[in-house]
This record gives structure tokens, C-alpha cells and sequence, in this order.
């Protein structure tokens, strides 16, 4: 699948060859970026199989975002809440709760312990707050602004009414989250840290309307994506994509609610393995001296 940097290759499925140890911590690769760096999900201090129930599966719990009464709020990062405009409401300006979580979990056991120079600085992570015209067939959205008239659905529910996902980033320039040393994207990170998208999972094999409990993303555990949904025009409350404990895909997640956290990175492609076969028993071990 073409993601923004040229052909991704992703594991999908019942996947038992994805395991990698990194930083005395064990991952699960999402994919292969177009530019050859190895995107990658925490998955513990120990190798877990498909399915297997353990709270270690994540960094821990945490709101997505402290408040939820604004449609800035679907936003890994935010503007000004109370604003009047689209770009003030979704300006990279403040970090949400589970981005200031996710930094401080990777300052302390990546950038603190000597790991950051095999994470590449150059690949961002897209938290698509698109705004889609159409939803439904016609151009009854809302503005991403006011929590009324209309809900506002962002561009990865729009994506779920069609059927479809994707790798690409719809708006880069504000919502490929990138840290300064990169040629695109909003360059508003200070680690090169984020998490799994909507879309990602999709590709893995998780859906809203099934129930997979055999994919490799399934973990037993209720953990958030970066992407958000909708901000509801009835309730006021801004929602963003999770993966439940159920085996499903969940659009309705308020930003409030306290969830999993799982950082992703993305490993330099001329990253060493010395050892492993990729499986829970003898993973991708990453050179690291």
C-alpha cells in the first residue's frame, strides 16, 4: 500500500513473525515504511502470543485528552479552545494527555538510556483531523469548530462509512506529526514517538463491524489510536478511534475515557539484527552497542 514516503508492506492477520527486541523491551512491527524504516508497537518487557490477556501489552492507562467539550480535543496535539476558527481549534499548540504520557515514557527508557539514535527523526505520524465534505452522499458535516449545529466527523470515520483506509496523510502539513529534523510534516514533536492509527489497524485486520480476536493488534486490552472520529453535536463529547478488549475497532471512545497507551516508533532502516527468526520465542534482537 502507498503510504506518504513510497510502497508500505504490513502484516495483516494471525502474524507470529513480527517480534522484535529493542531497548530491553519487546515490540510487534506494524510495517515496513515506504523508506525503508521498520514502524513498530510496544508490546511489553516479555513476548506475548496472539490473544494472551496481560496489562504489561502497554505503557499503561490514560485519557486521551483531559477535557472533552471542544472539537480541538480529537487532536493529538490542539489549538485554542472556544475558538471561532478551524485552524485556531486545530492548531499544533498544546499536547494532549497521552501525547505529554507517551514523551515521558520515551525520554525516560529510549532518548535517556542511549536508544534514540537507531529511531529515525525523519518519519511522522499522521493524526488525520481531515474534515470531509460527504460523509454520508452528501455535504451535511460539520465545521470541526462548533459542537452545533452538526456533528463533526474527521477523516478517519468517513473512511469506515466507505469502506476504505489508507497509509497517506490527507492535510502533512498539520497533521503528519514530525519532529524538527524531518523534510515534512508539522515538525511539532519533541521525541519521534506516536501511536497506532485507525487506518493501521484496519490493515492489520481489525474492523469496526467484526470481532477478531486473531490478529496480531489484538492484545486484550482497550488501547487508543491517534485517530480521531467525531466531535458529537448531541452530547459535546469529542471521540477518537480505540481497539477494545472485545476484538473490534471502536469509533465512540470519549477523549476522556482512561485506555491503554502503546508507543510506536520507527526504526533507521540500516538498523542491525543479530540475532532471531522474528517469533515470541526467538525474536529480531536489534544490535544495539
Amino acid at each position: 500500500m502507498k503510504d506518504t514516503y513510497g510502497t508500505s508492506y504490513y502484516y495483516r492477520g494471525n502474524v507470529t513473525n513480527n517480534y522484535v527486541k529493542f531497548a530491553d523491551k519487546y515490540w510487534r512491527i506494524i510495517r515496513i515504511n515506504g523508506d525503508g524504516t521498520v514502524r513498530v508497537i510496544y508490546d511489553g518487557t516479555s513476548a506475548h502470543e496472539n490473544g494472551k490477556s496481560s496489562s504489561d501489552r502497554q505503557i499503561g492507562t490514560t485519557a486521551f485528552n483531559s477535557s472533552y467539550n471542544d472539537n480541538a480535543y480529537v487532536g493529538y496535539m490542539y489549538g485554542a479552545t472556544g475558538s471561532s476558527t478551524y485552524a485556531a481549534t486545530h492548531a499544533n499548540t498544546n499536547n494532549s494527555t497521552i501525547k505529554t504520557a507517551v514523551d515521558n515514557w520515551y525520554k525516560t527508557n529510549i532518548a535517556d538510556k542511549g536508544y534514540g539514535s537507531y529511531i529515525s527523526n525523519a518519519v511522522g505520524f499522521c493524526g488525520d483531523r481531515s474534515l470531509p465534505a460527504s460523509v454520508w452522499g452528501t455535504n451535511n458535516n460539520g465545521d470541526g469548530v462548533n459542537n452545533t449545529p452538526r456533528t463533526s466527523i474527521f477523516g478517519a470515520y468517513a473512511r469506515y462509512v466507505k469502506n476504505v483506509a489508507q497509509f497517506t496523510c490527507p492535510e502533512p502539513s498539520r497533521d503528519l506529526y514530525t519532529t524538527a529534523d524531518s523534510s515534512i510534516g508539522n515538525k511539532a514533536l519533541t521525541y519521534p514517538v506516536g501511536l497506532i492509527t485507525y487506518d493501521e489497524l484496519v490493515f492489520a485486520g481489525m474492523d469496526q463491524r467484526h470481532i477478531n480476536k486473531l490478529s496480531w493488534a489484538y492484545s486484550t486490552q482497550h488501547y487508543w489510536t491517534m485517530s480521531p472520529s467525531y466531535s458529537d453535536a448531541a452530547s459535546s463529547h469529542a471521540s477518537d478511534w480505540t481497539l477494545n478488549n472485545a476484538g473490534y475497532l471502536r469509533p465512540w471512545t470519549w477523549v476522556t475515557d482512561n485506555y491503554g497507551a502503546r508507543p510506536v516508533i520507527n526504526l533507521k532502516s540500516d538498523t542491525l539484527i543479530t540475532e532471531g527468526i522474528g517469533t515470541a520465542n526467538d525474536p529480531f534482537v536489534v544490535e544495539t552497542n
